[in-house]
């Protein structure tokens, strides 16, 4: 069976967010099957490993109002609509949200719900016979484990860590745990990862986490807490180890996103997605195709979420060639005319039904590694070797290298790193947590609303950004949970 994590049907349609219960599986035909039945040979465990692969899926699909929205990267398309869609993103993309906001709830909801499916495999490891694929399962429910308290903790701060399978009781008994603590448990768990998975898998297996991908998402989480000198051994290691590499040629940045060229050479790891009906094709492609657009962009037309600033499209030089990748201008419309209108378009692909695009979302790919090393170097005090790293990712842009002289002092380089990341990553989730990591969320935000001309369209004028809305709040649904 070609690339498993594709290909298989969702087979967990629900699991409680904190509390142990019964696992409902979809199958065809449909049945139920408790849990107590299902956990009996080694397939079902592939099988759940598999849901839990397809439980990535559902908090991807709100992450970018999480994070690209909040950013400088992304605006609502349209401050005059009135429409119960878009109103609860306005106060995302104004920093004006509160604890009821209802994507901040779903990312909440399905993220931990992911956690609870990992949860149950791995506290029924000890049942499966064979060593081999333990040892796999349990680093691939390590990673994914991690990778959701990783994203939990940047967006919300202190959050309940749950390990286990836990009784409803012992739920609403929980505290919060410390960010020093969570951030211990999410090195814990992928440094289990990167000593249990394998280098790599055959074909029938693409998109399962590897050793890679583990030490690759723990250098970001040492990267996030400024431990650089951590950071720099994992990343030195992947870049000389790993056998990822940088897609080259005229079309080396396109390929990259391209669905005839899935989990390439440059991708470590992705939330995959599959079209044809099957209930686990991307939306993202109708969601960010423009408004009205009919079918001259997409077929069963676009929402037009996450629209580029203008900002951010004035930032690509002429020569960039991963302008025409990441987003376009315009489309031609009725008529043949074109009609100007800014949309994501990285994550485009052409579909037969409605938000069921083909399109894998990117997690971890090799130009943000060598861009963390990059990072790493220069604040280790080796800008000199930095620039190389900087340069492979732009040279790749067809785009001149910079010289010493452009990044003579470490500040100097930072700034032409983070322009080289927003570049580079943009759409892909990233633009905002660079911004928290270099403490210029607020004073980058007030420039924008400043700045951007849409945001004159708000006659009511938009408030200076408060300190208090860079970590999300608690869904209010969940308080009252734990209130009762």
């Amino acid at each position: 069976m070609k690339n498993i994590v594709k290909n298989i049907f969702p087979v967990l349609s629900f699991l409680c967010l904190f509390t142990a219960c019964d696992l409902d599986l979809d199958l065809q035909p449909i049945s139920e099957i408790g849990e107590g039945n299902f956990y009996q040979t080694d397939s079902d465990f592939n099988t759940a490993m598999v849901a839990a692969y397809n439980g990535l899926q559902a908090p991807i699909l709100n992450e970018w109002a999480m994070t690209e929205l909040r950013s400088d990267n992304t605006r609502l398309h349209n401050s005059q609509t009135a429409s119960n869609i878009y109103i609860p993103l306005r106060e995302l993309d104004l920093m004006t949200f509160t604890a009821e906001q209802p994507n901040i709830y779903n990312y909440w909801a399905d993220t931990y719900h992911n956690i609870s499916r990992v949860n149950t495999i791995l506290d029924k490891l000890d049942d499966i016979s064979s060593a081999t694929l333990r040892d796999q399962l349990d680093g691939e429910a390590s990673f994914i484990r991690a990778y959701h308290y990783f994203n939990l903790t940047r967006l919300f701060g202190e959050v309940y860590l749950v390990d286990k399978r836990i009784s409803a009781q012992e739920a609403k008994e929980m505290e919060k745990s410390s960010i020093d603590e969570l951030y211990q448990f999410i090195i814990s768990d992928l440094q289990n990862a990167s000593t249990l998975l394998p280098d790599s898998y055959p074909n029938e297996s693409l998109g399962r986490a590897t050793k890679w991908a583990a030490k690759g998402l723990l250098a970001k989480v040492y990267r996030s807490q400024k431990n650089y000198s951590q950071a720099e051994t994992l990343l030195a290691d992947v870049i000389q180890n790993s056998g990822a590499s940088l897609l080259t040629g005229e079309n080396g940045y396109e390929e990259v996103f391209s669905i005839a060229n899935e989990m390439n050479s440059e991708i470590l790891f992705a939330v995959r997605f599959k079209a044809g009906g099957l209930g686990i094709g991307s939306p993202l492609a109708n969601y960010f195709a423009p408004q009205n657009s009919g079918s001259f962009v997409i077929n069963g037309d676009g929402n037009h979420f996450n629209k580029p600033t203008d900002e951010l499209i004035g930032l690509y030089e002429e020569e960039d060639v991963r302008q025409y990748t990441a987003f376009q201008r315009g489309y031609i419309g009725a008529g043949d005319k074109f009609v100007e209108d800014n949309y994501v378009y990285k994550f485009y692909s052409d579909v037969s039904i409605s938000q069921d695009s083909e399109n894998d979302f990117p997690i971890l790919r090799y130009a943000d590694i060598l861009l963390l090393y990059a990072e790493a170097l220069n604040e280790n005090g080796k800008t000199a070797q930095a620039l190389e790293y900087l340069n492979m990712v732009r040279e790749r842009a067809g785009l001149s290298g910079y010289m010493m002289e452009d990044v003579s002092t470490k500040e100097m380089f930072t700034e032409k790193l983070l322009l080289e990341r927003r570049l580079e990553l943009a759409f892909e989730n990233q633009r905002w947590f660079d911004l928290v990591h270099y403490g210029i969320v607020e004073e980058t935000l007030d420039n924008q609303f400043d700045s951007e001309i849409f945001y004159s369209e708000y006659v009511f004028g938009i408030a200076p950004v408060q300190s208090d809305k860079i970590l999300l709040p608690i869904p209010q649904r969940e308080i009252d949970i734990f209130n009762q």
